[in-house]
C-alpha cells in the first residue's frame, strides 16, 4: 500500500512538473477594438466595462495626481458619462490604428491623458 503512494505522489509531482508555465494574456488595442464594434451584447458590454473599468481604476482614487499609467496625468469630469468615456476611447483607437498592438489598458489611458490632461488643452474633448 505504502508503495502505491508513493507512485502516486511521485506521478502527481512529476506531471505537475511537465505542465506548461501560466501565461498572462492581456487585451491588446486589436482586441479592445473588435469588443466596441461588436453587435454581440456581451461583446459589446465587455468594451463598456474594459473602458469604464479604467477609467474608475485610474480616476477614483486620483491617481492621476501620482502619474497615473503611462506616467500622464488626466482630470475626467463629474460632468462625462459612460457614454462620452467609452466614445472618446473608440475615436482614438480608430484615429490610431498603428497602435493597435499595445496593450488595450495604456491605449485607453493615453486616450484619457490626451483628453482630460488637467494642465492643458484638449486634445478630444468632450
Amino acid at each position: 500500500m505504502m508503495r502505491l503512494l508513493v507512485a502516486i505522489a511521485a506521478v502527481t509531482f512529476l506531471g505537475g512538473l511537465s505542465t506548461p508555465p501560466a501565461r498572462a494574456d492581456f487585451m491588446d488595442g486589436k482586441v479592445l477594438a473588435s469588443l466596441c464594434a461588436s453587435d454581440v451584447d456581451w461583446e459589446a458590454g465587455g468594451c463598456v466595462g474594459f473602458i469604464v473599468g479604467v477609467a474608475d481604476a485610474f480616476d477614483h482614487r486620483h491617481l492621476s495626481s501620482t502619474g497615473g499609467a503611462d506616467g500622464g496625468k488626466y482630470c475626467i469630469p463629474d460632468s462625462a458619462t459612460r457614454e462620452e468615456i467609452v466614445g472618446l476611447v473608440v475615436r482614438a483607437l480608430d484615429e490610431n490604428p498603428d497602435k493597435s498592438d499595445s496593450l488595450a489598458l495604456h491605449l485607453a489611458s493615453s486616450a484619457f491623458i490626451d483628453a482630460f490632461d488637467c494642465n492643458a488643452d484638449l486634445k478630444y474633448p468632450l
